[in-house]
């Protein structure tokens, strides 16, 4: 495409870009990081699951514990019973008792009740009953912890259907005292279990989770630093090995530092090239001044052809000049708004392809319009927008290669509900299928050759400012047409 426009834009990207300050390292310590945090959290979840099934584990060791003073008791009586006359001495029933760690045995049938093993020691302390043949695994629970709170010298009368002998009925009497001993070394040893269980546990999570997630977490990391520190210039390296999360978040960097870096560099060089245009248009504005003034002696000559031609070019200077103006304040101010006024959008779209058309060669023009239009618009903004398009058609149409058929370029003026349309069309070769994506972004292309790219994307900023839009709306072999739409009148 060929059609000039304002390079003032780029002159905005001289302000200066903020540069981070460089992220400081500050030193890990052991437990701030992520694994130091899992080993705590893993140890702490172990410990708390073995706290939760404790009152379970000592109910039950208490049970077999008393299910073993039972056995060992019953044993005992099988013994008494073998001996003669069902009588063991003084001696034999304190090694049996001992060995038992029972105080005595009583056995009771239906006609007889008798201790077959007596006190092997003085039972004057509170006596606590317990029917292994009632309780259940609450009651064992319940009692666990009774025991290891009891007071000293408590006994337990413990009640049960022995399984051994012929007995209906047997009581032996134990010292609570042992049990609670018992219990106490069995939590001891537990949470001894625990801490060693929550150790090795935490430890696996730890290298775990550094081998998994904080080693390449850490690679990631410093990527990132490094490209806050070095943004236009940082390469963020592939993390192969890693887990498919870790390379989409590492493929996920390296795309978005790929394009910031490029976004920078276009910045940068959009910075240098807008200060470069203020320069140029510095001089090109006291040179159009010059040509003003010659312009204005022009129009003072006899000759017809001459006066036909000089208010068209003081019109054509003057916009080159405001143009020029406009470029050179567009970096200290906002840009400015449209100066909105009612538009015969006829008379503009005539005068603006009579200029834009000059030089190109022997092609066809041709306005369609059944009855004066007029918009409310900017009568330079929308010289500049139709100009540039009719200037792209007629040079698409004189640089095609082998064209035989004459140029055609169309114009076609409408109403459509409270919109004024305008509609540029040729017969030329159309817009390439690789710039339609990119045709109305600044610098991503041209159609022509030589073309900056920068004319459509400049022509659709100006249709918006007036709250109005610029689009193509054909595009073929047999050529193009865009469509500019602002606002009617009234």
């Amino acid at each position: 495409m060929c059609g000039g426009g304002k390079l003032s834009e780029t002159h905005q990207f001289d302000a200066g870009v903020a540069v981070a300050e460089p992220l400081s390292a500050a030193k890990p310590r052991v437990f701030s990081g992520l694994r130091g945090r899992l080993l705590l959290l893993t140890a702490g979840f172990v410990l708390f699951a073995e706290l939760l099934i404790y009152p379970v584990l000592a109910g039950t060791y208490r049970n077999n514990w008393l299910e073993q003073r039972a056995q060992a008791a019953q044993i005992a009586a099988l013994a008494v019973e073998a001996a003669p006359d069902g009588r063991v001495s003084e001696e034999l029933s304190r090694q049996l008792l001992s060995r038992a760690q029972v105080v005595s045995v009583v056995v009771q049938e239906q006609d007889f009740r008798g201790e077959i093993l007596p006190p092997s020691i003085d039972i004057s302390g509170d006596l606590i009953a317990i029917d292994l043949r009632s309780e259940g695994m609450i009651d064992g629970t319940l009692g666990a912890f009774g025991h290891m709170f009891a007071p000293k010298g408590r006994f337990l009368r413990v009640i049960l259907t022995p399984s051994m002998t012929q007995d209906a009925v047997m009581e032996i009497i134990v010292p609570e005292a042992a049990l609670k001993d018992g219990i106490i070394a069995f939590s001891r040893t537990l949470l001894l279990v625990s801490l060693i269980v929550s150790a090795v546990v935490g430890a696996l999570v730890y290298f775990a989770i550094y081998r998994l997630v904080v080693r390449p977490m850490r690679r990631l990391t410093d990527g990132i630093v490094a490209f806050s520190e070095a943004p236009e210039a940082a390469v963020i390296e592939a993390m192969p090995g890693e887990s498919d999360e870790m390379q989409r978040a590492n493929s996920a960097l390296q795309s978005m530092q790929r394009t910031v870096s490029a976004s920078l560099r276009q910045r940068k060089r959009l910075a240098e090239l807008g200060e470069a245009v203020a320069k140029i248009n510095h001089d090109l504005r006291n040179s159009l001044s010059a040509a003003q003034i010659v312009s204005e002696g022009l129009a003072q000559s006899d000759d017809p052809r001459v006066k036909r031609a000089a208010p068209r070019l003081e019109r054509a200077i003057e916009r080159a000049i405001n143009l020029a103006e406009a470029t050179l304040s567009y970096g200290s101010a906002e840009p400015s708004r449209p100066s909105l006024s009612p538009v015969n959008l006829n008379a503009a779209v005539e005068e603006a392809a009579a200029e834009a058309m000059a030089g190109c060669g022997d092609i066809e023009w041709r306005l369609e319009a059944v009855a004066p239009v007029t918009a409310m618009a900017d009568p330079d903004h929308v010289h500049r927008i139709i100009a540039n398009l009719v200037r792209n058609s007629a040079r698409a149409i004189r640089d095609q290669a082998g064209r035989k058929a004459p140029g055609r370029i169309s114009a076609a003026i409408r109403r459509e509900g409270d919109m004024a349309v305008v509609e540029i069309s040729d017969n030329g070769p159309g817009v390439p299928d690789a710039v339609v994506k990119r045709l109305f972004q600044p610098f991503a292309g041209s159609a022509s050759r030589g073309g900056a790219g920068l004319g459509l994307a400049i022509a659709r900023e100006l249709a918006r400012g007036m709250k109005g839009d610029l689009e193509m709306t054909r595009n073929g072999p047999e050529g193009a047409s865009f469509t500019l739409r602002t606002p009617l009148c009234g």
